[in-house]
C-alpha cells in the first residue's frame, strides 16, 4: 500500500481496488479479489470479508437480503446478520438457506462464505451439503491476526477511527420499544394486584410467561436503558415468583428464583430493585425454616435506600420476625421498636410496589406473630386484634384471602400462652369449619406449630384442647398433597 492505513478499513480496501484496477483487473473481479485479500492477509473471516469487499452495511446488507428473497418486510436486519459474521466464536449459526441468499448479495456463491473454523462446526447435514455442491469455494486460509500500527507508527487522521460509527450505531438498534416495556410493566402491576384473591399457582403461570418473554427479548439486542429495563422486568418477576413458590411449599425453586432475580439486581445496579429481592428472600428463608437467614437478608435490604417507594416496614418486620425463631428477644424488641416509630396506620399498600409493600393487617400480623415467639404474649395479641381490625376495613379485592386463618390461629395460640383455653378454641374453630385445603403453605406449618402447643403438658388434660388438636392434626393432614 502506498500510505500506511488500517488493514480491512475502507481506506485500504479502497486503495486495493486501485491496485488492482492498475493490474488490469476487470471491475466485477475486483470484489473478489479484495474478499481475498482481506481474508488472508487481514484475518477477517469470509462472511465479513465479502460483504466489507461489496462495500454493504450491515443494515444495507439487511436490506439486499430481504428484497432477494422477494419481500421487502422479510425479517432479516442487520444484527442477524453481524450474529451471523460473530460465529462459530459466538453469535448465531447462519442456514444454508440464508448463506445462499447472502451470497447472492454479494455476487459469490455460498462456500466461499464459510472458513474453516465454519466448516469444523457444521452439522453434519450441512457439511454433507457443502461437499455435493460442485461450485469451487475460495481456499480455506486460517484467519491470521490484524497486524495493528506498532509503538510509534502514525495514522493519518481520516483513518483513525475508520469505523468507530458503524460500531456506535449498532448501539442504536433495538429488538424492544416502549410499548413492549409498558406492556410488561403494566401485566407485572396487574398480577401483583391480583395475587391476594387468585390462586397462587394461576399467578405463577402468568408470570413465568413474563419471565420468558424477558428472557427472549434480553437475548437480542436493546438500546443500553431498555437493557437496563429489562432487567429490572426480570429482577421483579422472578422475586415475585419466588415469593408465590413458596407460598405452595416449593422453597427449593423459590430459592433458585431468588437467586436469579439477585443476579438481575446486580447487572441492573438498582437499589428499589434489590429491595424488592432481599424482601422475597427474607420471605422464603423464614417459611423455610432458616429464621437467622430471613433476619440478616432483610437487615442487609435496608441498606439500600429508596425513599418512599418501598418503605422500611416489611423488611423491618421480617428481621424481627426472623430473630424470633431463635428466641433472640433483644433484636426482636429492637426491630418492633424501630417499626413503631415508622409505622403509618394510614399506610395502604397502592402503588406499582404494593406486592412488597404489604397491608396493615400483615404488617400487624408479623410483629404479633414477632412478640408472641418471645414469650409476648399480651403484646402479641394487641398486634392481632389491630391485625384483625384492619383485614375487616379492607374492600375485599384488597384482603389476601390466608391473613383470615392466620390471624385467627396465632391469636389462637396467644390465649394459649395467657391460659385462655376458651378463647384459642373459639379463634381455631372458625377456622376449621372453613376449607383450609387450598391455603398457603405457611397456614399449614402454623396449624402444625398449633397442635403442638395443644398437646403440651399443661392442656392433656383438658378434654377441649385434645379434642382440637386432633381436629387440627386433621385439617392439616388432610390438606397436604
Amino acid at each position: 500500500m502506498s500510505r500506511q492505513v488500517k488493514p480491512g478499513s475502507k481506506p485500504y480496501r479502497a486503495q486495493l481496488r486501485d491496485r488492482l484496477a492498475a493490474l488490469g483487473f476487470p471491475e466485477e473481479a475486483i470484489p473478489a479479489r479484495v474478499a481475498e485479500n482481506l481474508v488472508v492477509e487481514c484475518g477477517i473471516p469470509p462472511r465479513t470479508a465479502w460483504r466489507l469487499a461489496s462495500e454493504l452495511s450491515l443494515d444495507v446488507a439487511a436490506h439486499h437480503y430481504n428484497a432477494a428473497t422477494g419481500d421487502p418486510r422479510a425479517g432479516m436486519r442487520g444484527t442477524r446478520i453481524w450474529e451471523y459474521e460473530q460465529w462459530p466464536e459466538r453469535g448465531v449459526r447462519p442456514t444454508v438457506a440464508a448463506l445462499r441468499v447472502l451470497a447472492g448479495v454479494y455476487g459469490t456463491n455460498w462456500k466461499s462464505l464459510l472458513g474453516l473454523r465454519d466448516l469444523e462446526q457444521l452439522p453434519a447435514k450441512d457439511l454433507a451439503e457443502y461437499h455435493a455442491d460442485a461450485q469451487p469455494a475460495a481456499p480455506l486460509v486460517p484467519a491470521q491476526p490484524v497486524r495493528t500500527a506498532a509503538r510509534g507508527e502514525t495514522q493519518p487522521d481520516e483513518e483513525i477511527g475508520a469505523s468507530a460509527l458503524d460500531d456506535a450505531i449498532l448501539l442504536t438498534q433495538t429488538n424492544v420499544d416502549d410499548v413492549q416495556l409498558d406492556d410488561l410493566w403494566a401485566d407485572l402491576d396487574f398480577l401483583g394486584g391480583a395475587y391476594t384473591r387468585t390462586a397462587p399457582d394461576a399467578i405463577l403461570g402468568q408470570l413465568s410467561v413474563i419471565d420468558e418473554r424477558t428472557s427472549a427479548l434480553l437475548k437480542g439486542r436493546q438500546r443500553p436503558k431498555q437493557t437496563q429495563d429489562l432487567l429490572l422486568v426480570g429482577a421483579k418477576c422472578s422475586a415475585m415468583m419466588a415469593w408465590i413458590a413458596g407460598d405452595l411449599g416449593r422453597y427449593r425453586l423459590s430459592r433458585q428464583l431468588n437467586s436469579a432475580a439477585w443476579l438481575y439486581t446486580q447487572y441492573a445496579d438498582d437499589f428499589l430493585a434489590r429491595r424488592w429481592v432481599r424482601t422475597s428472600q427474607a420471605r422464603v428463608a423464614f417459611w423455610s425454616g432458616n429464621g437467622v437467614e430471613s433476619a440478616r437478608l432483610a437487615a442487609d435490604g435496608l441498606n439500600y435506600h429508596v425513599g418512599g417507594r418501598l418503605t422500611d416496614a416489611p423488611l423491618i418486620l421480617a428481621e424481627a420476625r426472623g430473630w424470633s425463631s431463635v428466641q433472640a428477644e433483644p433484636q426482636v424488641l429492637d426491630a418492633i421498636a424501630r417499626w413503631t416509630t415508622i409505622e403509618d396506620p394510614d399506610l395502604g399498600a397502592g402503588g406499582e410496589d404494593r406486592f412488597f409493600n404489604i397491608t396493615k393487617d400483615r404488617r400487624h400480623y408479623m410483629a404479633g406473630t414477632s412478640l408472641l415467639s418471645v414469650g409476648q404474649a399480651s403484646a402479641a395479641l394487641r398486634e392481632f386484634t389491630t391485625a384483625r381490625e384492619a383485614y375487616e376495613k379492607l374492600p375485599r379485592e384488597h384482603r389476601w384471602e390466608a391473613m383470615d386463618p392466620m390471624i385467627r390461629i396465632d391469636t389462637g395460640r396467644a390465649h394459649l400462652r395467657l391460659g385462655d383455653l376458651d378463647g384459642a378454641a373459639a379463634q381455631v374453630e372458625q377456622v376449621l369449619s372453613a376449607d383450609v385445603g387450598k391455603q398457603p403453605d405457611m397456614v399449614h406449618a402454623m396449624l402444625k406449630v398449633l397442635a403442638t402447643e395443644l398437646n403440651e403438658p399443661r392442656w392433656r388434660a383438658a378434654a377441649t384442647a385434645r379434642d382440637l388438636a386432633e381436629a387440627v392434626l386433621d385439617a392439616h393432614v388432610s390438606a397436604r398433597p
